[in-house]
């Protein structure tokens, strides 16, 4: 028998090419491994874009509903200050009226002559002849403008006796006074016939 003394394999080129293969291997999946970070990086910088429009729409869109409530409630605010000066106003023309600060408009007789008679807080301020030529809106209008609070509530009395007091003088002035309600939208009329007939 004679004695084996072994194979003797040569791996060194078979070593090379498996250690070729081994380094494509690992340099393809570092290289994939590298794409799929840039990819994610890139995913998460878009995000983040996209998260800081949503937000700055967010933000946008709360400040113009914050805005928009500001205007509303302000608007509120000047409308109540509005409406309680008016009710101040108006305390204060009655406590005045109370006091008798009421301008009287009040048809009188003296020398047998029809007189037209303004008179305010107690005092006479206007006294104008009627005649079938006056021009009594004109004169009512000509004492209204001389009230300290002509642009204000104005409370007023046209006062006349219905048993002496000439229909045509009464209607006449009635219709005045109806026709200046457009001009003085803070004036009130009171029509008093002091012999009680309506």
């Amino acid at each position: 028998m004679s004695k084996n003394k072994g194979l003797v394999i040569e791996l060194t080129s078979l070593l090379d090419v498996i250690l070729i293969m081994l380094f494509w291997v690992m340099m393809v999946s570092s290289d994939k491994a590298d794409k799929a970070e840039q990819k994610a990086k890139e995913k998460v910088v878009a995000a983040n874009a996209a998260a800081a429009v949503q937000i700055d729409e967010a933000n946008s869109r709360a400040d113009e509903e914050i805005q928009k409530a500001q205007e509303a409630a302000q608007k509120q605010v000047d409308e109540l200050r509005e409406e309680y000066s008016q009710y101040e106003e108006f305390a204060s023309t009655v406590e005045g009226f109370q006091n008798g600060e009421m301008l009287s408009i009040s048809i009188t007789y003296v020398d047998s002559q029809e007189l037209l008679s303004f008179t305010h807080k107690g005092e006479q301020i206007s006294s104008v002849a009627l005649t079938t030529y006056s021009n009594i809106e004109y004169e009512i209008r000509r004492v209204l403008d001389t009230l300290p609070n002509k642009d204000g509530i104005i409370l007023a009395a046209f006062i006349y006796d219905g048993n002496t007091a000439l229909y045509r003088d009464v209607a006449a002035v009635r219709k005045a006074l109806e026709s200046l309600r457009k001009d003085y939208t803070g004036i009130y009329f009171a029509y008093i016939n002091t012999s009680g007939k309506s």
